[in-house]
């Protein structure tokens, strides 16, 4: 070979290993689905692996395309398709609850009829209800053919719940939980609110047969949370193609049931969702004790609660409503000021140096403690943030609310009043 030829050689490969970028054709597609057009975005690539990716009806969708074009570069193709913008449906929890599977399963066998690529399903938070749902159809309507080109999902930190239960309740899962077989690689992010829920998620996924591996990733919030910037998280961020690539190769060897798993209909229960108001308290009305280090570096102590009317608030910085809600809670500390009054907030799994460094910038007037594990909030059996219990002076739990609320208003002033009385 000439000269020539090896001097392009060295230069192409100088080029890859700067980190050239290769060229990425993307494709914006409208698939016929039910008399339905989903909007598709098409990362087309050269190998036999395609991966569905679902979004989960809100968020960014930036790192989930940064990681599609890794992906693409290592010969997997990627389908993304946002549901709630497709079926022109509100993008919150309660529109992921109600997609129906078909969507998902006509969309497996529309990219498997445009490619012939064997299909891995793929999504994150309460995304994972349609998807689930959608490989259950897919099996269904494939009962007599033996279609085999579904190869299973992967889940990130999947939230399964048919709704959000009563503050100090456990966790009622969707039916679907109980009825999928198809293998599982399911993603837990260490510091996410659901974290604590892992080990009975497992418990009733396993009642449906479904196989599921787990990665558990310590330290990280969001994978998919442009907020999350930590050293977790940013590893994660650049390891998960060559993690990803890998699990297509696990499920690959893994059969997917042809028979989809019954639906157990009797343990399907309706609850009330996320609260608008203070309400009264469902679970155990004995408060746990507090014993955590406060934000200022102090230990905080806490295990008698009577005699005061106490406010134990779970929040977390990158929770919005937690966060707007807490002027409101310092203008509820000035009016209980010289009342037999407490206020005391449980920051969810933040190290000291973010949860100093949200301080500085947002002024927060009542008690700081740090449950960097998350325990103590599992302990307390908070599902989602924020969360607050209130204690009356006899040292039980007597009314709580599930999210924010406007905690200064007249309505919640005079009702924490009449518990004094």
């Amino acid at each position: 070979m000439s000269a020539f030829f090896y001097s392009l050689l060295s230069l192409i490969l100088w080029l890859f290993s700067q980190g050239m970028a290769i060229a990425i054709e993307i494709e914006e597609l409208e698939v016929p689905v039910n008399d339905q057009e989903l909007f598709v975005t098409r990362y087309p690539a050269s190998g036999q692996q395609l991966i569905i990716w679902v979004a989960p009806g809100y968020g960014s969708h930036q790192r989930s395309a940064e990681i599609s074009k890794q992906l693409v570069k290592r010969g997997v193709e990627v389908w993304h398709v946002d549901l709630a913008d497709s079926l022109f449906l509100p993008k919150n929890t309660s529109t992921m609850r109600s997609i129906k599977g078909s969507y998902i399963a006509g969309l497996i066998d529309a990219a498997y009829k445009a490619t012939g690529k064997t299909i891995t399903l793929l999504t994150r938070s309460y995304g994972a209800l349609p998807l689930l749902r959608g490989a259950r159809a897919w099996q269904q309507r494939h009962l007599d053919d033996g279609a085999s080109y579904l190869n299973g999902a992967i889940l990130f930190s999947p939230e399964m719940y048919e709704t959000i239960p009563a503050l100090g309740l456990p966790p009622i899962y969707a039916d679907i939980t109980y009825a999928s077989n198809i293998p599982i690689m399911l993603y837990q992010a260490g510091n996410r609110s659901n974290r604590w829920q892992l080990e009975g998620l497992l418990k009733n996924l396993e009642k449906g047969g479904a196989p599921v591996f787990v990665r558990f990733k310590q330290g990280v919030t969001g994978l998919f949370y442009l907020g999350d910037t930590s050293t977790a998280t940013k590893l994660m961020l650049a390891r998960i193609p060559d993690e990803l690539t890998s699990d297509l190769v696990l499920l690959n060897k893994l059969p997917v049931p042809t028979d989809a798993a019954k639906l157990l209909e009797d343990i399907r229960v309706k609850s009330h969702g996320l609260d608008s108001k203070l309400k009264l308290f469902k679970g155990e009305s004995l408060p746990l004790p507090l014993d955590l280090m406060s934000a200022t570096g102090t230990r905080f102590i806490r295990d008698d609660y009577k005699g005061k009317v106490t406010l134990v608030n779970f929040w977390a910085s990158w929770c919005p409503p937690c966060v707007e809600e807490i002027p409101s809670l310092n203008n509820l500390r000035q009016t209980m000021q010289g009342k037999p009054f407490e206020l005391i907030s449980v920051n969810y799994a933040e190290d000291k140096q973010r949860v100093e460094e949200f301080l500085k910038r947002v002024d927060v007037d009542f008690p700081v403690l740090l449950d960097e594990t998350g325990r103590v909030s599992a302990d307390w059996n908070v599902l989602v943030y924020p969360s607050t219990f209130v204690i009356s002076p006899n040292g039980k739990i007597t009314h709580g609310v599930n999210g924010a609320i406007l905690w200064d208003s007249p309505e919640v002033v005079n009702q924490l009043n009449e518990l004094l009385k």
